[in-house]
């Protein structure tokens, strides 16, 4: 079966060309009408760019239906100072209203940013949600169990954390491991791949952006993320799936306080070669 159809309507611009990263839409000539690269089709990595780049919509990728592409209403983007103010007044959350979110209000978070970018388009990201105070009281005694062990094996990771304070603070009844949240999303990945660790990275800061877009609080959680990496059963009881592997780790909630200003920042060094 053909990777894709093309109708009369095509125009031979070549845009399906260009667009493919794969190199498996092919022209035998300028202004010919393109054709499917043959026995490639195992190639393909579903991006879809070669249907959204044909002003003549034209092209039919056989593995991507019409019906599941969404136009894009350019009228509801949002400027670029609107954006700018967004990214501007985002700010890490460590005071948290300990309500639980509905799940559906998690669900709509994780749908918004399913478009976050992947190597090779590979979207093996998922996510596992701590839902409600006592799992969160589950995910905190398995770091504070990791923390634990750190310390007493003086190791250099305990040193370099202040892991002993952590722990001592935490025994005193302070959250400075999950601040008070009601949930934390830990987005993992495969162990193995090609950009897994930073697939996952990228995702948590979709999750983040659109967090504050929506709202809600949020703040990388640093101690969940050590964690996960130097302690694997922590994953397993976590429920992330074998073969996978917790890259990032955000505490979200609604705010107890909502920030009233931007702090400053310095530009950071910029060079153009």
């Amino acid at each position: 079966m053909p990777l894709f159809t093309v109708s009369d309507a095509c125009t031979g611009c070549g845009l399906c060309v260009a667009a493919c990263p794969a190199s498996l839409v092919r022209q035998a000539e300028p202004g010919a009408r393109p054709e499917p690269l043959a026995g490639r089709e195992a190639h393909c990595i579903l991006c879809g760019h070669c249907v959204i780049a044909c002003p003549a919509g034209a092209f039919v990728h056989d593995l991507l239906p019409a019906k599941d592409f969404e136009p894009i209403d350019r009228k509801r983007l949002p400027e670029f100072d609107a954006v700018r103010h967004l990214l501007m007044s985002r700010r890490s959350c460590r005071t948290f209203d300990p309500t639980p979110v509905p799940r559906e209000e998690l669900l709509r978070l994780v749908e918004a940013v399913r478009h976050a970018p992947t190597g090779h388009n590979a979207r093996q990201v998922g996510y596992v949600i701590v839902d409600g105070p006592a799992r969160m009281d589950v995910a905190r005694q398995g770091v504070l169990d990791w923390m634990e062990m750190e310390v007493a094996a003086k190791s250099a990771r305990a040193a370099e954390l202040h892991l002993a304070g952590a722990a001592r603070a935490a025994a005193k009844g302070k959250d400075v491991l999950f601040r008070g949240a009601p949930h934390v999303a830990v987005v993992h990945a495969p162990d193995t791949g090609i950009t897994p660790a930073l697939d996952a990275a990228i995702a948590g800061a979709w999750l983040e952006i659109v967090a504050a877009a929506a709202g809600y609080g949020a703040c990388w959680c640093g101690y969940l993320v050590f964690a996960l990496d130097a302690h694997p059963p922590l994953g397993t009881l976590l429920g992330v799936p074998e073969g996978h592997k917790g890259y990032a780790a955000l505490l979200l909630g609604r705010r107890a306080a909502r920030p009233l200003a931007i702090p400053p920042r310095d530009m950071p060094p910029v060079t153009f070669f």
